[in-house]
């Protein structure tokens, strides 16, 4: 017994020896590594520090073509980014939308317009209406309107990868993701096609709008309750009363990385300019 617990207190004793090496072990390392941030940059030491104007240039923003938004955006959306743009009927979702694939188009960015609604030629037809080259970015191979046969989910990612690929595009909308519900009976395949349709885009690589309908008066930010949390940004467009007229009106509830504002501004849909946010105005209670 005796012997037994002899051995027993020296286990105890090395492991306690051993315990007290790594301390000091840790101790010296600790402080030579508090020697070393006194004298050297932190970035040789692997310190990671957020400084916003070094983050800033780290990441590649892309203007949207709307006008007075990129002002309130750090100059323009992440590349590669997913941006929910969600609201009620007549808020300016499409033309939103468009704008953004016009700019891109233009400055040798092409872009894919994806139409679950309209037809081929209403959504030329708007296009025009506002004034932008459509015709010739089209013909240039900048610009690509599909509208894919709806008979179902697996044809309609076909079809978005194939026209990608056609234009090489690097902006790209689908207006609108509301529709990908009549594939579906239950909820959560919904939910999972979502899901799907978002990690295509990341792999896809292109700066994309997916345009969600809303209807009026609900608090929900999209139909299925998932679109909001998978996007990397979210614009709400408003419709809303104030005294005898309507209003229109915009905010930004959500953009990764982009320090941007949290207020509700004012918005006019111009013939001759598309959309135009007043990002120095403020609407107030007329939203809520």
């Amino acid at each position: 017994m005796q012997a037994d617990s002899g051995e027993k207190k020296k286990e105890v004793h090395d492991e306690l020896e051993e315990h007290h090496k790594r301390i000091e072990s840790i101790t010296k390392e600790a402080n030579e590594l508090l020697e070393r941030y006194k004298t050297e940059p932190e970035k040789k030491l692997g310190v990671f520090q957020y400084e916003s104007e070094e983050a800033d240039h780290k990441i590649k923003r892309i203007k949207t073509g709307v006008k007075g938004l990129d002002e309130l955006i750090e100059g323009g959306v992440p590349e590669k980014s997913l941006i929910l743009l969600t609201g009620t009927t007549g808020t300016g979702k499409s033309i939103f939308a468009m704008e953004f694939l016009v700019e891109g188009a233009i400055h040798d960015e092409p872009g894919v317009y994806i139409s679950l609604q309209e037809s081929l030629e209403e959504t030329m037809s708007q296009m025009r209406f506002f004034g932008w080259p459509v015709d010739k970015l089209v013909e240039e191979g900048k610009l690509l309107i599909v509208q894919p046969e709806l008979y179902n989910f697996d044809a309609l990612m076909t079809a978005i990868e194939d026209a990608i690929d056609k234009v090489k595009a690097k902006r790209l909308v689908i207006d609108s993701i509301s529709i990908i519900g009549m594939y579906f009976e239950k909820k959560f395949k919904i939910r999972k096609s979502l899901l799907e349709i978002a990690q295509l885009l990341k792999k896809l690589n292109c700066t994309c709008i997916a345009i969600s309908e809303i209807g009026e008066g609900v608090v929900e930010l999209s139909p299925f309750g998932i679109e909001e949390y998978i996007a990397d940004a979210v614009i709400i467009l408003y419709y809303a009363k104030k005294g005898s007229a309507f209003i229109r009106a915009m905010t930004i509830r959500k953009m990764r990385t982009t320090k941007h504002s949290t207020k509700i501004h004012p918005i006019e849909i111009r013939r001759s300019e598309g959309i135009i946010i007043y990002p120095t105005e403020e609407v107030f209670s007329a939203v809520w």
